[in-house]
């Protein structure tokens, strides 16, 4: 009778194996995942998903995560509603004088790839219209540098209030730009 000698997994194998489960693992990271709630039904998981969420929490590189982001965020056009505003030129200057600049999507989402660009913090942010037929461009520069979190919504969150400004927004509620 012939007997199968089985190999013991090899120690990466099992490396990896461990790193999957202990990022699965953590609970205050999987409790802010839950509090995301579900999709929104209708916008499949890509680059319209998710407006006005903190990017980052999912897209933070970690094994088994969809693409990492450096940089990631959504403009709404009014403080008091959601709707999205599109066409808009987000410029990111970092520590070293590095600028990038990015497009917002239809849905308002911008985001950066570490491949794209990798900010040395702290980093300044602007945004800017486009330009019609009728008006100039606009730009508005937010007041303070971005410290270390590269997800808009790390800070920006609704509602506003002593621990956020509120969700990222172009024009004032008088109709004017800040």
């Amino acid at each position: 009778m012939r007997r199968e000698i089985r190999q013991f997994p090899s120690r990466w194998w099992l490396l990896a194996c461990g790193l999957a489960a202990a990022s699965s693992c953590d609970p205050v990271h999987n409790h802010a995942l839950d509090a995301l709630g579900p999709e929104t039904p209708g916008v499949a998981k890509g680059p319209l998903h998710r407006p006005g969420q903190p990017c980052g929490l999912c897209h933070d590189g970690a094994l088994g995560d969809p693409p990492a982001f450096s940089v990631a965020g959504t403009v709404f056009e009014n403080a008091g509603d959601r709707v999205a505003f599109s066409g808009a030129t987000i410029t990111l200057t970092d520590a070293s004088g590095r600028t990038y600049a990015a497009t917002t999507n239809a849905a308002g989402n911008f985001y950066l790839t570490p491949q794209d660009f990798l900010p040395r913090y702290p980093m300044h942010v602007a945004v800017t219209s486009s330009a019609t037929a009728f008006t100039a461009a606009v730009t508005v520069k937010m007041q303070s540098h971005i410290g270390s979190n590269g997800s808009c919504a790390g800070c920006h969150a609704d509602p506003p209030g002593p621990d956020s400004p509120g969700h990222v927004y172009f024009n004032q509620p008088d109709g004017g730009t800040p």
